[in-house]
């Protein structure tokens, strides 16, 4: 990308979710000028922090893995941020119960470990969780592999590509990049919805039905986590987006609130050449730049481009699904949740009655609907068992309660009857987490919950995906994702151009950054 005196910016970030602000942070780094364009009042998307009366309330974030936040070739050492972000470790992987399993059981760091943990629990299961785990080992090398050719340099590429075409790990991957979660999990527990269930209670994290979701990255994301790892970021996910923000000005680069882009600057050979936005007031401004990354999904870029690119623009994307949405109940306790039995930083509950791992769909739905007696999986979160950097003295304790959500689940409904069922689910969820830890309803002193619609007016996101497009093996792998769109200069920087979640978004900035640092 060379600089030239006719450009305003050498980049300019349409929003500032992880993945722009990454992707503006790497040019950063490199010495470029980017403009970052930010329609709200407050930066980072998702990856932010409010107050709510006593309570200091993390908008998203739950944990991100060790490689992403330690590893010396990882994103937060590509992005300089090993200095500039604590992280501070979860006590355990996880712990699931519910539905048909005999008990809690609480999964720890480490691949040996979690599988002598859910052994142990499930004796039964002991053998096939032995082949499934050591699929996970090579799945979890093979990802690191990955991630040094990507990022080393030519002598270490070659040295990670020999490694994996001479260990076979290429072939594991080729193996099994078309297959589903469900289809995985079948073949090597076939009826045991016992060990499917207790190695699946992260599934909410990525989609609601694992005969959807591409096995290969739901492995390799749980043995990332799980062997690496699983961490929050002292002071809650804005510090992230602090420190990221920093690395822009740092470079002589601008940050803009309160500035809705309203059209992609394009030439005559349909070449993006900037941004036009309007301020809070409703004003027109425009600034050039040869290069523009952006956070929105493709439909919403679509609208900002001339009509007649808009069709040629969308074609690339046209047989990909959107993720699903999340609603979260966000609750401060008058004490900690650890005195009523919560026993790890992470908790997925199945519901009672959901007997199969393929029950997780129609098991995610029955929040379309007023509570009935049944309930949806979800996440218990308790961040007061972590040096979170959150409460202040005298504060309540932050917890969580978070599941899949869809718009169309919500559809119909008036701003009323939308509150009303709000407040209903709240309290039947509460409700439900008291069943399994008593007292603990007790000890709720506020909650509130945001849904897919929240999330559709908070990140602007069609639908409130909040994950991008929808991670299916056809997605992933039938044709990588690419950070270049069919408009030259125009990239995707976020959870659309790869997959979500924390660290997929910040991956896709990087992906964004390199397309333009590094055109091939």
């Amino acid at each position: 990308m060379a600089e030239s005196a006719q450009w305003d910016w050498d980049a300019i970030a349409i929003g500032s979710g992880l993945g722009a602000l990454g992707a503006a942070a790497a040019l950063g780094r490199a010495g470029k000028r980017v403009l970052v364009l930010e329609r709200m009042a407050s930066f980072g998307g998702a990856a932010t922090v409010y107050r709510h009366g006593d309570l200091t309330a993390e908008a998203a974030l739950h944990e991100t893995d060790g490689t992403t936040v330690n590893a010396p070739r990882g994103v937060f050492a590509r992005l300089g941020l090993l200095d500039a972000v604590e992280p501070v470790e979860t006590d355990a992987f996880y712990a699931v119960r519910g539905g048909p399993l005999p008990g809690e059981i609480v999964v720890p760091h480490g691949l040996d470990a979690a599988e002598a943990a859910i052994a142990r629990a499930l004796p039964k299961s002991a053998d096939a969780l032995a082949a499934c785990f050591r699929e996970f080992a090579r799945l979890y090398r093979s990802f690191d592999d990955i991630e040094a050719m990507r990022w080393g340099d030519r002598k270490r590429l070659r040295r990670s590509f020999l490694s994996m075409l001479g260990s076979g790990r290429v072939f594991d991957l080729l193996g099994v990049s078309g297959q589903t979660l469900a289809g995985r999990f079948g073949a090597f527990f076939r009826n045991d919805e016992l060990a499917k269930c207790a190695l699946g209670g992260p599934l909410g994290y990525f989609d609601d039905d694992p005969a959807q979701l591409s096995y290969l990255l739901y492995a390799g994301v749980w043995a990332r986590y799980c062997e690496a790892g699983s961490y929050y970021i002292k002071g809650g996910s804005a510090a992230l987006t602090k420190a990221l923000l920093k690395q822009v000005t740092d470079a002589g680069g601008k940050t803009k609130h309160h500035a809705t882009a309203v059209e992609i600057l394009t030439d005559r050979g349909g070449q993006a050449m900037g941004v036009a936005w309007k301020d809070g007031k409703g004003k027109r401004h425009q600034a050039t730049a040869r290069v523009v990354l952006a956070s929105p999904a493709p439909e919403t870029l679509a609208g900002m481009l001339p009509e007649a690119q808009r069709a040629a623009f969308l074609k690339p994307y046209a047989s990909f699904d959107r993720s699903i949405s999340l609603f979260t109940v966000t609750m401060g306790l008058s004490r900690p949740a650890a005195e009523t039995g919560v026993n790890a930083y992470s908790t997925f509950v199945y519901p009672d009655g959901m007997a199969r791992f393929a029950d997780f769909p129609a098991a995610a739905a029955v929040l379309g609907k007023a509570p009935a007696g049944r309930m949806p999986p979800y996440v218990l979160a308790d961040y007061g068992r972590i040096d979170a950097g959150l409460q202040k003295k005298g504060d309540p304790y932050l917890v969580t309660i978070t599941g899949v959500d869809r718009a169309a689940w919500w559809e119909g409904l008036s701003e009323a009857e939308e509150m009303n069922r709000r407040a209903a689910w709240t309290e039947a969820l509460i409700a439900d987490v008291n069943r399994h830890f008593p007292g603990f309803e007790d000890a709720v002193q506020t909650a509130e919950m945001a849904t897919s619609r929240t999330m559709a007016n908070r990140l602007g996101t069609p639908g409130g995906a909040v994950y991008g497009f929808r991670p299916t093996p056809d997605r992933l792998f039938g044709r990588p994702p690419s950070p270049a769109t069919p408009v030259r200069g125009l990239y995707l920087a976020s959870a659309w151009t790869a997959a979500g979640g924390y660290s997929g978004a910040l991956n896709g900035g990087l992906m964004a950054a390199d397309a333009v640092l590094k055109p091939r």
